[in-house]
């Protein structure tokens, strides 16, 4: 199972994030939940002064608050009762709110002093844990750097700090919604250059501009229908999910802000001039920094290996234009458009409907025994082969009755641009070109999909390497 540390600066959006990963807290093992600051939200600092378009950093800005954090876990308390009979993986209430901790908070970047947060992560990074710890950056990334940098004052007089230093840059991987601060680029790029960075900016597909992708499928899953049917309700945790104009209000956010409660912000809000559009009641609102997560379930994609590959938080390539102020590459990934789903589409609108039907999946379990299953997709074949060009693999599938079977040449992740023939009867085939050429990398994507109600699907990613 993989790990992770949540850091957070308390948006609505944050917050229906939280109350979404908790839902899978039996597929990934949540090791921390710390709050940040960030340039949109701080508690505010006696003393401190900001820059003058910005409200004095002496003062709370959009300061949500600590005590949300707890509410949420009572949510989850509630829901664990039912949740805990799907899967006994599912960790206690007890466990989570003991990972709950609160890390730099005064102002944007601040870093001025250790933290239960920055404590709780340095202690993470420095474990004799062999896996990769995601750390996923919701808000600043200020905490995360406190925290390495005092590693960096313990350990930069030690003969091994070299090598001290290289562990930690394998080890640590932060999936981060942008840069919400500058302590990434002042302190963490500068130390520790070649952490991978991995920019999870995905507004139009499911943070605040979903409404700018094309209608279909994936849309709808998001409107208000679909939310008030499926997952709106369904248990504590939904109850307390934030959406567009429900009436909720949250403590301590600017009328501007007050997506809930502000009914003008329906067809007047501040995100109108980037295209937007309008919404009506429980219309999704936000998770922008769900994708953060995404790309940590373990649904058959294959971007943990390498970025490019692309799975459900979308792909990303190497920025290698992006420098520290030695000169030095930094390990920065930046979200790439593909032409997967339509023409200039944002390489995560192929899997919103999937992501939404899950969730409404996971919401039913918070309130019944009944559990519906996403399908097990079961290639007996290796996912990794070795092909000469000219030729047909044929790879077999363990079939279900009730799965619906598809699939597809993942073109823009593969070295070979031209087309590829991918069929599916008994068996899928894969005619492989007359022209690819040695090396050439060619992806595969298979989808299974149930026929019950909530039509939940499962991946495998299929990569070939040309002899």
């Amino acid at each position: 199972m993989l790990r992770t540390i949540i850091t957070q600066d308390a948006e609505v959006d944050d917050q229906n994030s939280l109350r979404h990963i908790l839902l899978y807290a039996n597929d990934i093992e949540i090791q921390g939940i710390v709050q940040t600051s960030s340039i949109f939200h701080w508690k505010g600092q006696p003393g401190k002064t900001g820059p003058s378009d910005k409200a004095d950093y002496d003062q709370p800005y959009r300061w949500t608050g600590i005590k949300w954090m707890q509410d949420v876990m009572d949510d989850y308390a509630v829901d664990y009762k039912h949740l805990v009979t799907h899967d006994a993986k599912y960790p206690s209430p007890d466990h989570l709110r003991s990972l709950i901790k609160i890390g730099n908070i005064g102002y944007p970047g601040e870093m001025d002093a250790s933290t239960p947060g920055s404590e709780l992560i340095r202690e993470k990074i420095l474990d004799d844990d062999p896996r990769p710890l995601y750390i996923q950056v919701w808000g600043g990334t200020n905490t995360i750097a406190r925290a390495l940098y005092d590693i960096e004052q313990e350990y930069k007089d030690d003969e091994n700090w070299l090598s001290i230093k290289e562990k930690i840059e394998k080890k640590v991987v932060l999936t981060a919604c942008g840069e919400q601060d500058n302590t990434y680029q002042n302190y963490i790029s500068e130390v520790y250059p070649n952490i991978q960075f991995v920019k999870c900016v995905m507004m139009n597909s499911y943070g605040y501009g979903w409404n700018n992708m094309p209608e279909g499928s994936s849309k709808e899953t998001l409107r208000a229908d679909f939310m008030k049917k499926h997952i709106l309700n369904k248990g504590a945790l939904m109850s307390g999910y934030a959406t567009w104009a429900d009436d909720k209000y949250y403590e301590g956010e600017e009328n501007r802000s007050q997506f809930g409660s502000n009914k003008n912000l329906l067809v007047d809000w501040w995100g109108k001039k980037y295209g937007m559009g309008t919404h009506i009641p429980y219309d999704f609102l936000s998770e922008g920094d769900s994708p953060t997560f995404f790309c940590l379930l373990p649904w058959g994609l294959r971007c943990l290996e390498d970025f490019s590959y692309g799975g459900l938080s979308g792909r990303y390539i190497k920025d290698n234009t992006k420098k520290n102020s030695k000169g030095i590459i930094l390990n920065y990934w930046n979200p790439v458009e593909d032409l997967y789903n339509d023409k200039h589409t944002e390489s995560m609108w192929y899997y919103v409907s999937s992501i939404q039907r899950d969730l409404a999946a996971r919401a039913s379990w918070c309130i019944t025994d009944d559990k519906e299953e996403a399908p097990v997709l079961s290639i007996q074949e290796s996912l990794d082969i070795k092909a000469d060009k000219g030729t047909t693999v044929e790879l077999h599938i363990t079939k279900d009755e009730h799965v619906l079977y598809k699939t597809k040449y993942y073109q823009e992740a593969s070295s070979y641009k031209g087309n590829v023939s991918v069929s599916l009867d008994d068996s899928i085939k894969i005619d492989i070109p007359e022209d690819v050429e040695s090396g050439d990398i060619l992806h595969i994507l298979v989808e299974a999909s149930n026929d019950y109600k909530h039509r939940l699907s499962r991946f495998k990613q299929i990569i070939i390497k040309i002899n």
